[in-house]
């Protein structure tokens, strides 16, 4: 493929998947837009929420990631029967584990917020929102389960539709379920769950008819036959070190937020709202990534190692040009971003430096993490698991030192993102450039 055609291939199959995986990140800005005009305590609570509810969707997203790997091998191997097999089986699990997931987290939110959070009002809001939202978990992982199917399959265009239709539905629901409105009931923050899990069950709903309406015949997609241990083993063994990765990178977040919480209920709002931002400005990130992995994935599986260079050049060239208006955004007018979340001028003034340190920190965060992403694409999940500890453990070192030992300004303490993802790009680089991925066999 000539790389002008390959380029547009790249951006043609991304677009789609940015706004897919900004799905989570856009139902955290809808809640923040709607909360902040509750109360402070609310847009406190709901960065902390969202952070503990991302350790109880681990397990269905982890075998969903597993999925995407698995049937964009089998793509690359051009083998259909293998791709519904895969996929089929994939998709029980997911379901099997959303309902555990959901079920957890209601018995257990209770537990953790009294445990985690300091602050008794922070803790009430907290939970809960965490026993309403429960519910959309398994919700969500057939949604990324669909979502990974396509990807896999170059057939994302029909996710901007879904993506549409699910940002609709949380709008709507969230305004008349926050504020009561038209006869709904007052609900405030429990409000936000209502949207998320109504905005989930609908999309569920419309790639469920377009899989069957448009790949059931040639992959045989949802027509479900016994278990295949071997297959089982095999999405285990790829998702559970991605599993153990999202776990490592959402109490990464979780205890980020709850360093700033002993700071005082003002930083923790200051805290959510750059992190906000900082979810927004990794959409394209994130969509490029999928394509990398799944581009990497069959590669891999077409014996074409040659040409995962040249993915990953054409993925992060791409990242980088999508994600510059939003840098350059943040850099020009940060005051008028941070007010279009929250309209108190002392928020607006307290986050504003720290803008613009996480909008540069994405020159370096972006080229890391299509990086990494590679990593994942090789089926080589234990090194990406290694790897993200390792970043992990760098950031939250520096953002305690910052926080507490040395009581620096919020801005500073953003510092630490940047410098865990470099040490996080060198750590990738090198071992995508070693070759010792090749030993894994998918």
């Amino acid at each position: 493929m000539p790389t002008s055609s390959f380029s547009r291939h790249v951006w043609r199959v991304s677009l789609p998947i940015i706004l897919v995986e900004a799905t989570e990140t856009i139902d955290h800005l809808i809640d923040t837009l709607f909360l902040a005009r509750v109360g402070i305590t609310e847009l406190g609570a709901i960065g902390v929420a969202d952070a503990l509810m991302l350790l109880f969707l681990i397990l269905p997203l982890a075998m969903t990631d597993g999925v995407q790997i698995l049937t964009a091998r089998r793509v690359g191997q051009r083998r259909p029967g293998a791709v519904g097999a895969a996929f089929n089986q994939g998709l029980l699990l997911v379901l099997a584990l959303g309902f555990v997931a959901a079920a957890a987290l209601k018995m257990l939110s209770p537990v953790i917020t009294t445990w985690l959070v300091q602050t008794d009002a922070v803790g009430e809001a907290v939970d809960s929102y965490l026993q309403w939202d429960a519910y959309s978990i398994p919700l969500t992982g057939v949604t990324f389960a669909y979502s990974a199917l396509l990807i896999s399959l170059g057939r994302t265009r029909v996710l901007v539709l879904s993506t549409i239709l699910l940002v609709v539905t949380d709008v709507v629901l969230n305004y008349l379920f926050i504020f009561g409105k038209f006869g709904c009931p007052a609900l405030g923050i429990r409000g936000a769950a209502v949207g998320s899990i109504g905005a989930e069950l609908v999309t569920v709903l419309f790639l469920t008819g377009f899989v069957a309406r448009r790949f059931a015949a040639q992959y045989q997609f949802l027509r479900f036959r016994a278990f295949e241990p071997r297959l089982t083993r095999l999405l285990g063994r790829l998702s559970a070190p991605i599993a153990a990765q999202c776990v490592v990178g959402d109490i990464r977040w979780a205890v980020f937020f709850l360093i700033i919480e002993r700071l005082g209920t003002s930083a923790l709002a200051v805290a959510n709202t750059v992190f906000t931002f900082y979810l927004v400005f990794r959409i394209p990130t994130e969509g490029f990534a999928e394509t990398a992995c799944s581009l990497v994935s069959r590669y891999i599986g077409r014996g074409r190692f040659d040409r995962i260079g040249e993915a990953m050049r054409k993925t992060t060239s791409g990242a980088l040009l999508a994600t510059v208006p939003f840098i350059l955004a943040a850099l020009a007018a940060p005051h008028l971003l941070v007010g279009m979340v929250s309209p108190e001028a002392g928020l607006i003034e307290s986050s504003t430096a720290s803008l613009r340190v996480v909008a540069l920190a994405m020159l370096i965060a972006i080229p890391a993490e299509l990086w990494f992403t590679a990593v994942l694409g090789t089926g080589d999940t234990l090194a990406a698991l290694l790897i993200d500890l390792l970043l992990t453990l760098i950031m939250l070192g520096l953002t305690w030192i910052a926080a507490i030992g040395l009581g620096w300004p919020m801005a500073f303490i953003w510092l630490a993102v940047p410098l865990a993802w470099l040490v996080c790009l060198a750590a990738s680089y090198g071992w995508m450039k070693s070759g010792i991925w090749k030993r894994i066999e998918v």
